[in-house]
């Protein structure tokens, strides 16, 4: 239907996965649809029509008018846009402020962390998942409450 949100993604990609979570943290109706990001086919081209850049995920909503293709984006959409499900987005400054500060962080460290399994320096990325721990206040980021980090 033409209000159907879709979620174009790849299981093993974490910038998708945040978005996976955050979609089913809301309770936010959605159909996923999982493309191959390698191989012999490679991406179709309906998706790169969606994305020139090719990368997921990609969120599609509001019957196609909405086309969003960076996860903190979908992440920010999600939190502000849900109708039936919790809001991820929290309302106090201090836990706004903590989790753009998460966010930057997790996706800093995201190559780091690419590089330590491939060989890189893997006390670097001990050292930036010690940070990345020190921002966290209870079972998730900002405390009790699951968020948009």
């Amino acid at each position: 239907s033409p209000a159907t949100t879709r979620f174009i993604t790849n299981k093993m990609c974490p910038f998708a996965q945040k978005v996976w979570i955050a979609l089913e943290a809301t309770n936010a109706p959605y159909e996923m649809e999982e493309i191959s990001l390698y191989g012999a086919n490679g991406k179709p081209d309906w998706f790169l029509e969606l994305n020139p850049k090719g990368t997921v995920p990609v969120l599609v909503c509001h019957g196609g008018a909405v086309r969003l293709r960076d996860s903190d984006d979908i992440l920010d959409e999600i939190g502000t846009a849900v109708e039936n499900g919790s809001s991820l987005v929290p309302k106090d400054e201090s836990s706004i402020k903590k989790v753009k500060e998460f966010r930057a962080k997790l996706s800093a460290f995201l190559p780091i962390g690419k590089k330590a399994v491939l060989g890189g320096s893997k006390q670097k990325m001990w050292n930036e998942l010690a940070e990345l721990d020190a921002i966290i206040e209870g079972p998730y980021v900002c405390g009790d409450k699951v968020t948009v980090a």
